[in-house]
């Protein structure tokens, strides 16, 4: 059961670095509920809609290590986006159900992405 986390996380975290919104959803419950520093949804969909918007910032992933427990996995991986943001380190924790993620929670220092949207806000907005 372990590897097979493994291999489903891994696959789900390589259609993202491929930006593949149809490998992704491959691997998400319906119900999937996502726990970020800065979102937190309930859905398939939105989960799906959240990721297609992170695609523009997103240049590579590249996966550290990982690890498996019961129904859960973890991997480490630097998410690498465009300047400014670059290498964000992160950790994501993955439960699965029915073979399928039913959970995900991240961890990142989320400071450059709230300086970005900061900096994406029109002027009459961030006064």
């Amino acid at each position: 059961m372990k590897n097979d986390l493994l291999v489903s996380g891994e696959a789900y975290l390589k259609a993202w670095h491929y930006k593949n919104l149809e490998g992704i959803a491959k691997y998400l419950h319906p119900e999937v509920h996502f726990v970020g520093p800065m979102v937190e949804t309930t859905g398939k969909e939105r989960v799906l809609q959240s990721a297609k918007r992170m695609f523009g910032l997103l240049k590579e992933l590249q996966v550290r290590s990982k690890f498996a427990s019961g129904d859960q996995a973890i991997f480490t991986y630097d998410f690498i986006c465009a300047d400014p943001i670059g290498v964000c380190r992160t950790a994501e924790l993955m439960t699965f159900k029915d073979d399928l993620i039913s959970r995900i929670e991240l961890f990142f220092d989320a400071r450059p992405f709230e300086k970005l949207m900061q900096s994406q806000k029109p002027a009459s907005q961030s006064a």
